[in-house]
């Protein structure tokens, strides 16, 4: 038993020193994980179990003027696989392609390639996130977002532009406004686990989806519509390349409608190639042709060098200048006088009013036509110049060829503004598409008032060339198949030659054909402006754009509240009551109360005569008048009346307030009055000078 003792009492304190070493090995690990290894082990831990997640946020909407959206954010989910704690990955890729009914080899292919993270599908179904989610897989997880979606489809497309996958805007409102459109980014770091599930550690991180601002458009959806469908026929039935219509309020330059086709859908934009996304009223400049004959008028009667009844020759139908290439005429015209030159649309006419006015003096007012450089629209981008070169550059060819539209491209929203600033009393106008932006709290954070750019003309020249173009879709104009009954317009035909480079001469066979109006021409609510790009075998804008314009005009007006023509109006007693009644020539009487009373030219006989004019609108409107008194063709310059105090005021009040004063104003600036000429008090008459600066800050 002695012995036996000494070899225990051994055993045991070899076995306490192997317990005391084994526990002091896992205490110095222990320690050397959770003290000297403890941050770098966090670290780890967090790598794999944690990430930053980045919340969707809410894109906001864009509505049209009557609040209907045209551009909204719905929710959607994408499902997405994490490599690092996916397993058996040949398992979840057959699963994956079995429920969302994809090909297994492209799955796996692309799969396989993510060491970490790689989104399988966007905008799963209802059906396909309960599917996927049954499937309980580690690694495979269903993210929450949004997705952009465009409830009109192709409506507006042009301008609305397009979301990319990642949620930024790629083209148009969509990308001009994406700063305001999208909210800033919210990052919340969250816990997953071994499944790759989603873990939020405090109800704190649980919170309301960032919002982004919505935006206001002037567009009405109700006109846009009718606008792209009546271009869209238009292309077809006159085998056009494409074709496009814009429609802007005078007044305010508000776009109502912007209409271009070959159009595409929004929501499936990868569907159609870039240049069908190209909005050519912007981007697009052209050679307007017959159309630009009123900015040439207009300047010649501004600076007193024709008036509406000056007689010139058209050569009978053929005029070379300087050796160059004769400019013709449709028609073997002899002594036409102007307004009957703008009637029938008389390229030799045009050309002889720019050759009175010279090269500089028609550049000068076609640049205050804002010919040659941007309009000025804000949104979206992408805003051609066009291109007019210096007068110093013009050969006298040049000049005769730019008076009648050849020769200088335009965009269509240029012209369409230049022409309504001729239904605005000469006021041209900066146009405008977005009205307001709201934030996701109510709050204005832009807003857009009508601003003036200058006053291109007087009110007199800007009712004279109305009445000239009022002319020319009555009997014997080139622009009678646009005239609409109820509502009287004035307008102007275009049938431009496109410039062939392979060739360096003018096409025989490329056509671009235009029409653009306002209406109702007694007081214009609506310009249209309609052209459409090689139209074949019928090229002529009087005849394939003048019927689009019509379809066009007579359904927007009703939509806008604009009453139709009165058939029992009764004329002001000024007027005389006619003896008889043979044929078709418009005067103008754009506001009863301010008439200014015109003396145009009615054509009898080859050599024409002088004649007096009915207003288009009164009870006999058109109709020619026997040997009843001429109008007087100048303003009666009125009693004098007193300026008034415009310190701080807008631009629209100084307008309402001045208006009664038919003044030649001029405004300079934006905001609210800070200086004006002749000071308040000073008695003015009407047509006298007037200079207005803004630059106070809005209210």
């Amino acid at each position: 038993m002695k012995s036996r003792a000494p070899r225990l009492t051994l055993r045991l304190y070899c076995l306490a020193i192997a317990f005391v070493l084994a526990f002091g090995g896992v205490a110095g690990k222990a320690f050397y994980l959770q003290v000297t290894k403890r941050d770098e082990l966090r670290s780890m831990s967090q790598k794999h179990s944690q990430t930053v997640l980045i919340l969707p946020s809410l894109r906001g909407d864009i509505y049209d003027s009557h609040l209907e959206k045209l551009a909204t954010s719905v929710s959607s989910d994408t499902l997405s696989v994490h490599g690092a704690i996916m397993k058996k990955p040949g398992e979840i890729f057959l699963a994956l392609s079995q429920v969302l009914d994809m090909d297994y080899e492209s799955l796996a292919q692309k799969l396989e390639k993510a060491v970490r993270y790689a989104v399988v599908k966007r905008d799963l179904s209802e059906s396909e996130s309960a599917a996927v989610a049954a499937l309980d897989m580690e690694g495979v997880t269903i993210e929450k977002g949004y997705r952009r979606v465009y409830p009109n489809g192709s409506l507006a497309s042009h301008l609305l532009g397009f979301v990319g996958v990642e949620g930024q805007g790629l083209e148009g409102l969509e990308l001009a406004l994406n700063d305001s459109l999208l909210a800033p980014a919210k990052r919340v770091r969250v816990t997953r686990d071994n499944k790759g599930r989603v873990i939020m550690d405090s109800a704190a991180q649980v919170q309301e989806v960032p919002r982004g601002a919505s935006v206001m458009l002037t567009l009405d959806r109700r006109i846009q519509f009718i606008a792209e469908k009546a271009i869209a026929r238009a292309v077809v039935a006159s085998n056009a390349k494409s074709g496009m219509a814009i429609a802007v309020r005078p007044r305010t330059g508000e776009i109502v409608a912007s209409a271009v086709y070959p159009t595409y859908d929004p929501n499936d934009y990868g569907a159609v190639p870039m240049e069908t996304r190209r909005n050519r009223i912007l981007t697009d400049p052209f050679e307007p042709g017959s159309t630009f004959k009123v900015f040439t008028v207009a300047a010649g009667l501004e600076e007193g060098l024709i008036a509406p009844d000056t007689v010139l020759f058209c050569e009978n139908g053929l005029y070379k200048i300087d050796g160059g290439t004769p400019i013709r005429d449709t028609g073997s015209y002899g002594d036409l006088t102007v307004s009957r030159i703008v009637q029938v649309s008389s390229n030799i006419g045009a050309a002889k009013i720019g050759e009175r006015l010279g090269p500089q003096k028609l550049h000068n007012y076609l640049t205050r036509f804002s010919f040659g450089e941007k309009s000025g629209l804000a949104y979206p981008s992408g805003e051609s110049a066009g291109r007019l070169r210096p007068a110093k550059d013009w050969r006298r060819l040049d000049a005769a060829n730019v008076a009648f539209g050849q020769g200088l491209s335009v965009t269509a929203l240029q012209l369409v503004m230049a022409v309504a600033a001729l239904g605005n009393d000469g006021y041209l106008m900066r146009p405008m598409l977005v009205s307001r932006v709201i934030d996701a709290d109510g709050r204005v954070i832009e807003s857009r008032e009508p601003e003036i750019i200058r006053q291109v003309v007087s009110r007199l020249t800007a009712r004279q060339v109305l009445a000239m173009m009022r002319m020319a879709v009555m009997k014997g104009g080139t622009g009678t198949r646009g005239d609409i009954p109820e509502y009287p317009i004035a307008a102007k035909t275009g049938t431009s030659q496109k410039f062939d480079a392979d060739e360096g001469s003018y096409s025989h066979f490329q056509f671009v054909a235009s029409y653009v109006g306002l209406a109702p021409y007694h007081n214009p609510e609506l310009c249209l402006y309609v052209v459409l790009d090689e139209p074949w075998p019928d090229y002529y804008g009087g005849s394939v754009a003048a019927p689009v314009f019509r379809e066009i005009m007579s359904e927007a007006l009703p939509l806008l509240d604009i009453p139709p023509k009165d058939e029992t109006e009764t004329a002001p007693p000024a007027w005389p009551t006619p003896d008889s009644a043979k044929g078709g020539v418009p005067g103008v009487l754009p506001d009863y109360a301010n008439a200014n009373y015109l003396r145009v030219s009615i054509p009898k006989g080859d050599k024409g005569a002088q004649g007096p004019i009915a207003p288009a609108d009164a009870p006999w409107g058109g109709e020619e008048l026997g040997e009843a008194a001429a109008l007087p063709l100048e303003a009666d310059p009125g009693d004098p009346a007193a300026m008034p105090d415009l310190t701080g005021l807008s631009m629209r009040q100084v307008l309402d307030r001045l208006s009664p004063l038919a003044l030649n104003l001029e405004c300079r600036g934006s905001g609210r009055v800070i200086a004006q000429e002749p000071a308040a008090g000073t008695l003015t008459r009407p047509g006298s000078e007037a200079l207005v600066s803004f630059g106070g800050k809005d209210a």
